[in-house]
């Protein structure tokens, strides 16, 4: 069931997104052929195409903000449109759990994320084609590697990379997922329930900030002895943990708390 309730989402979700990507897709094109053009000018002096390739790479960089920024939009759009405005009332007489809803909605978002971020590496790569030659590849994994061996003397990686991932991944699922918590905390109220959700997101993002400024004034994070190699390396351990430990709390209380309402407080009247 939850196969099939999230092909529908990505299916009705597409006609949002694709668009988006797509025109990502064609400035970053238009860009790179601009600057390439202006490249190979160069010695000709074309002021035109300069101008022309400042103008596309002024364009590209607001499209990289529209592309994350928009993405939130979007899923903010859809999971409200689908589950408290007037489409929620169809929504919600599907045959069904609520948990399948909602994971179907959060697994649509978050890879609509990970398409987003994608589009935006593979964007790099286009613009360093052709100008990274193989011998600078080289010498960027050997100092990758080297880092690596500095950093290994003192964190256990494994563990590190471990933590990392986790908070990567508990990061890319509490993004949709207080946004629909948001949602659900301004549904509880009668009226003006966009202005409460919008106030619940703020409300939610404070208290998580609070939380993490209690953490690190009680772990003094800030102390002037930071120049202490041990006392800098255990602060990352500590912070590392408490990053994931923190994200991944995050991640269950907006989930908890958009099944319950959704679930025992749903009101579409």
């Amino acid at each position: 069931m939850l196969g099939k309730v999230f092909k529908h989402e990505m299916k009705s979700t597409s006609r949002l997104f694709l668009p988006l990507m797509i025109g990502f897709i064609a400035i970053t094109l238009l860009c790179k052929f601009a600057f390439e053009s202006s490249y190979s000018a160069f010695l000709g002096n074309s002021r035109l195409m300069e101008t022309i390739t400042v103008i596309f790479f002024v364009l590209y960089f607001i499209y990289i903000i529209a592309l994350f920024v928009m993405t939130s939009v979007f899923i903010v759009m859809h999971f409200y449109k689908t589950m408290v405005s007037d489409q929620g009332y169809l929504t919600n007489t599907l045959p069904v759990k609520m948990g399948t809803l909602i994971n179907a909605k959060l697994l649509s978002a978050v890879l609509w994320e990970i398409l987003a971020g994608l589009l935006f590496i593979l964007s790099i790569f286009i613009f360093f084609t052709g100008h990274l030659h193989l011998t600078d590849l080289q010498q960027i994994f050997h100092d990758i590697g080297t880092l690596y061996q500095e950093v290994s003397k003192y964190l256990n990686m494994p563990v590190f990379l471990i933590e990392v991932t986790i908070t990567c991944i508990a990061g890319l699922i509490s993004g949709p997922l207080m946004l629909y918590a948001a949602i659900a905390l301004g549904h509880l109220f009668k009226k003006h329930r966009v202005l409460w959700a919008i106030i619940s997101y703020f409300a939610i993002y404070v208290v998580m900030q609070i939380i993490s400024s209690i953490y690190f004034s009680i772990c003094g994070y800030s102390s002037p002895v930071i120049s202490n190699s041990e006392y800098a390396v255990q602060t990352v351990k500590n912070y590392m943990l408490f990053t994931t430990i923190f994200s991944v709390a995050c991640t269950a209380g907006f989930y908890a708390i958009t099944d319950y309402v959704f679930t025992k407080k749903l009101n579409l009247e």
